[in-house]
């Protein structure tokens, strides 16, 4: 295994300072989503009878299963559909139409979605995909740890 992802765990693992990487691991199946160290303050500070400590909003909040995106389609559309009504605080038939559209784009991998703090990101990287030009996107790093295959 690569050494660069075993420091971006143990980083994961100590809450320090930004983490602006996604990774995708399947051999964690796990997620790490990037973060901004004054984000988890922030929630920590909002929600202390929630949390004992940052790692355990980092846990609870930037850490995801893979499972729960087992389905790309209809994770596309939820993923979507959380980004435009809770972060954008769009309407609901603006989330709705957006997250139709996107649930259909099948390169479009739905944990990027859930990455992005914004809709400005979500746009940037969609143009980035639609122009075979991902390395033009810059919000954060993407890495995907790929279990080796079986012969």
């Amino acid at each position: 295994m690569d050494n660069t992802n075993e420091i971006f765990k143990h980083r994961f693992k100590e809450c320090e300072g930004d983490q602006l990487t996604l990774l995708i691991s399947e051999k964690d199946q796990k997620a790490y989503l990037p973060y901004l160290y004054s984000d988890i303050q922030e929630i920590y500070k909002e929600k202390t009878d929630l949390y004992h400590n940052l790692q355990q909003v980092v846990e609870d909040i930037y850490i995801i299963p893979l499972e729960k995106f087992k389905n790309s389609f209809f994770s596309r559309f939820r993923e979507t559909y959380n980004l435009m009504r809770y972060k954008e605080k769009t309407s609901l038939f603006e989330a709705f139409d957006f997250s139709l559209e996107l649930m259909f784009k099948y390169d479009l991998n739905p944990i990027i979605i859930s990455a992005c703090k914004n809709l400005d990101e979500l746009n940037l990287y969609l143009t980035c995909l639609e122009n075979n030009n991902l390395n033009k996107f810059n919000c954060f790093k993407i890495i995907f740890e790929i279990m080796p295959k079986k012969e």
